[in-house]
């Protein structure tokens, strides 16, 4: 599998040093984004050739989400938790000899309506809430005004810190990073912790597994419809059918495409009906007429029960020990 990782020059090399590091089962290529608008534009020019991406952060995938109306590929965001920031707020009152952190500028809280000092979150243990409130506001901005905030952002470190009004200040935008440094600002980086990129990647696998899996289903059950179109309608065949040869064709048909069970186990299926030729059945009665054991059968009932072509009607309790054996009725023969 091929995955492409969008993120900021200033990640990079963390995430890529991380990542030469560990067995994984694909194939990684980064790619830079230089705002969030050109997050967008990376997905869409990768997106025909990677089968999934990383982000770097979700204020990014946000960003994609806004130029792109439908995803086609598996999107996963890796960002800084609670725990990152955390870690983060313990290095700024060691280093900065600021237990309330009221000296530093904290950007998160700008993507808060609400006016509130960051100890005060703290001491109320609300801190979750507020990193909460801060993906939902990311959320339902859009892409423009993403970008006038990640600007909006930039400037007030360097505005604050210029104008003495701050000794530090606390960012997880890595991509404002540079500027800052460039400028002088003291800056702590909430760096994402190595089990959040390797947590991220697990997922995005098995997102790409799952639409895979999906994608080939949904292939074989077309391939069998068009099967069963060319077997029961060719375009040869001259003539109509009877009206009971008509009744049998759909049922195939429709037994294939409710269950996407294939044709040769929906024959196998449709004769067991026949034999058994009664409204109600059993697992084990099943069971005997296609010679599967009564676990399979109960399994092929379920599925058979989820798309409408048996219903279960009672149960039969038996003078042995063990479950109740349902009964079920044919809603098609």
């Amino acid at each position: 599998m091929k995955v492409a990782v969008i993120l900021t020059g200033f990640l990079k090399d963390y995430v890529e040093s991380y990542f030469k590091t560990t067995n994984i089962d694909c194939d990684l290529s980064f790619f830079i984004y230089e705002n969030f608008a050109h997050a967008g534009e990376l997905y869409v020019e990768l997106e025909k050739d990677y089968d999934g991406f990383l982000v770097s952060g979700p204020v990014p995938r946000a960003a994609i989400s806004r130029r792109v109306i439908k995803l086609n590929k598996p999107v996963v965001s890796f960002g800084s938790n609670a725990l990152c920031y955390y870690e983060t707020f313990f290095q700024v009152q060691y280093k900065e000899r600021d237990f309330y952190l009221e000296h530093g500028y904290f950007d998160l809280l700008e993507w808060n309506p609400e006016s509130c000092l960051l100890y005060q979150y703290l001491e109320k243990g609300e801190f979750n809430c507020l990193l909460y409130d801060v993906y939902r506001n990311t959320n339902s901005y859009t892409l423009e005004q993403l970008c006038e905030m990640e600007e909006k952002i930039k400037n007030k470190h360097i505005r604050l810190w210029k104008e003495n009004k701050i000794q530090y200040s606390v960012t997880r935008f890595s991509n404002i990073m540079p500027e800052l440094l460039e400028n002088g600002v003291k800056t702590y980086f909430v760096y994402p912790k190595y089990e959040i990129l390797q947590e991220a990647l697990a997922i995005l696998l098995q997102d790409i597994h799952l639409k895979t899996m999906v994608h080939t289903q949904n292939k074989i059950t077309a391939l069998n419809e068009r099967f069963v179109e060319n077997v029961f309608h060719p375009s040869e065949k001259k003539g109509g059918y009877s009206s009971a040869q008509d009744i049998f064709e759909e049922q195939y048909k429709t037994l294939i495409k409710r269950t996407g069970i294939s044709l040769a186990y929906a024959q196998r299926l449709m004769g067991a009906f026949q034999q058994l030729d009664q409204e109600y059945l059993t697992s084990q009665t099943l069971a005997d007429a296609l010679r599967i054991t009564t676990r399979s059968a109960n399994r092929l009932l379920t599925k058979l029960s989820a798309s409408g072509i048996v219903e279960e009607v009672e149960q039969q309790h038996s003078f042995t020990r063990g479950r109740p054996e349902k009964i079920y009725r044919v809603l098609m023969k």
